[in-house]
């Protein structure tokens, strides 16, 4: 007798929320796209519909001085946080109000 994929009696919408200082286009990129293309289908496959979010090049930190991070611009992320976070975070507040109502 095969296994059935999921024991689950019905579908259960999921959101799978990525965040990370790193670029946007590495999410999207060869091996981090793959891994979240992976991680949705395994979730798909067994939990229900899942949406997935990333919120990218993230501010870290409020003060980046006392470290030795030269790869960050820190004013480019404090822009992006200021212009690109607040839509980030209401699309994630939307995915999460979709999937109470079920």
């Amino acid at each position: 007798k095969k296994e059935p994929r999921s024991y689950a009696e019905r579908k259960i919408p999921v959101t799978l929320i990525f965040t990370g200082n790193a670029p946007e286009a590495f999410f999207n990129g060869p091996v981090y796209g793959k891994l979240v293309e992976n991680y949705k289908n395994t979730l798909s496959g067994f939990i229900g519909p899942t949406h997935v979010l990333i919120s990218a090049d993230t501010l870290q930190v409020d003060d980046y001085t006392p470290f030795e991070w030269t790869m960050f611009d820190p004013e480019a992320k404090k822009r992006r946080r200021e212009e690109v976070f607040p839509g980030e975070r209401a699309e994630a507040r939307r995915l999460g109000a979709e999937m109470v109502k079920g």
